[in-house]
Order: structure tokens, then sequence, then C-alpha cells
């Protein structure tokens, strides 16, 4: 089982209940559904995203408050996820910029750097992980009995400054404060960057946009631009030919030509 993400494409009638379409849309794929083949199967769980974190679609000039553009659903905490500045999680096609393959991605990554910014003016300084790491390492008295960490990241993040930062989507899980191992926990990149905003956009940028499954508006479930599922059709006695995409890596190329009043909704699924 593995995580999964695809873009939806929906025709511009479905603007009104767009959860509607994605059910209709998606209920051929459902990994646990009896009646579906099982080489149909493609998720079992999914959530609208990308828009919190980069991995959705940079906002096209001039449509950045259009009501029509897609938040993402709230995390599992019921905590809202809200878009970062000029990303979305969908909307029609026709708002969407493709013209910067890694635009949404650096612009979460700018937000990431101003969320920092900003709270670092409202709150104390924290003191650094490192600093924690190595009380829990050397000194028998900082955390006794705490063989895994718990207690020291926890003391660590109970800091108003990193709690405020970390719990916000905007600081797009780069801080990993997991299990400590050889390695030790991650602290966040922008905790301690002594370079420019702009040095840090460019550094934290990914080197490619997403590379997503794509479910098309006739119901082909492309992976990979390669191997393709029909929704109304058992995958070993399908008789119709998948479509074939132009480019692939990546499916944004593909995306780009699509009509205008395509609405497109990228979803983070568990299959």
């Amino acid at each position: 089982m593995a995580r999964v993400w695809v873009t939806v494409c929906l025709p511009a009638e479905a603007a009104g209940d767009i959860e509607g379409a994605l059910a209709e849309a998606l209920a051929p794929f459902y990994l646990d559904t009896s009646d579906n083949p099982v080489d149909r199967g493609m998720w079992d769980a999914r959530h609208i995203s990308g828009g919190s974190d980069g991995m959705g679609f940079a906002v096209a000039p001039g449509h950045m408050g259009d009501p029509r553009l897609i938040h993402d659903d709230p995390g599992y905490d019921g905590s809202p996820r809200p878009n970062v500045p000029g990303v979305c999680a969908g909307g029609p096609r026709a708002l969407l910029n493709f013209s910067q393959p890694n635009l949404a991605h650096e612009r979460a990554v700018a937000a990431s750097w101003d969320l920092w910014h900003s709270l670092s003016a409202l709150h104390p300084p924290a003191v650094p992980l490192a600093v924690f790491v190595d009380r829990w390492r050397n000194d028998p008295d900082a955390f006794p009995g705490d063989r895994w960490g718990d207690e020291m990241l926890s003391a660590y993040r109970a800091q108003p400054l990193i709690r405020a930062y970390l719990d916000h989507p905007f600081s797009l899980n780069l801080g990993y404060l997991g299990f400590v191992g050889p390695a030790g926990p991650q602290e966040h990149p922008v905790i301690g960057y002594d370079g420019t905003r702009a040095e840090y956009i460019r550094e934290f940028t990914r080197q490619h946009p997403p590379d997503t499954d794509v479910l098309t508006l006739d119901g082909w479930w492309l992976e990979g631009g390669s191997h393709a599922v029909h929704a109304s059709c058992d995958p070993g006695s399908c008789p119709h030919d998948p479509p074939k995409p132009t480019v692939w890596r990546g499916s944004e190329a593909y995306l780009a030509d699509l009509p205008g009043d395509t609405i497109l909704v990228r979803l983070r699924c568990h299959a």
C-alpha cells in the first residue's frame, strides 16, 4: 500500500457539486468494492490536497481570489489547511498557471519562509533542536528514562515559536521530529538559515513539478502516462484504445492542453 497522487479531470458542469462529481468519477476505481475488477482498484482513501503544500497548482495572474479555486480538505484532526498565496488544489484549467513548472512549490517555499519570520516577530526566540539533542544524549539528568527521545522532542516542540510554526501546514513538514537514530532528528531548514529569502527559495524549491496519475474526462486512469485503466471495462478485456498524452513526464504538460473550462482537482490517495 502506498500514497498516490492523482489529478481528476471533471467537466465544467461539475462546478456546482465537486464532491459529488469526484465520487462518481472515482467510484469505478475504488479498491474495496467487490463489483470492481481487482486490477482496476486504485484507491481506498482520498483527500483533496496540494493547495497548502505546493503539490497543487499555481494560480494564474488576476485570479488569486477567484471563488472557483479549490482548497484542501481539512487535516486528519479537522484543522483547516488554507491555500498558500497563489496556490490551489484545483479549479477551472483556465485559472491555473502552467507557464513555470515549479511555480506552485516555489510559492509554497516562500510561504514557509514568510511564516517563520512573521512568527519569529511574535514569539520569544526558540532554543535550537541541537541543544535539546545534546542534553538528551549527554546529560543523564535532563530527560531520565527517555530512551527514544520522545520527552526531549516534546520539550523542544513545546516552545511557542516552534509549536506555532510546525503545527502550521505552510511549514511543509520539512522538520522531522521522529525517532532519534544515528543521524538525529532534523531541524526545519528555515530555522537558523543564514541566507536571503531568495536564496532559501532557490535552494528548497523542488527541481521537478508533481508527476501525478491522471483520471481523464472520459474515464481513463493514466499511471505515469504509460499504463491506462478504463472505468467502464475489465482491465484484461478492454476493447478501447487509451489516450496517448503527448508529453509525460510530466502530467502538467498534458493537463495544460485541456479545454479551459475543464475542472482539475488534485488528490492524495492511499492505495
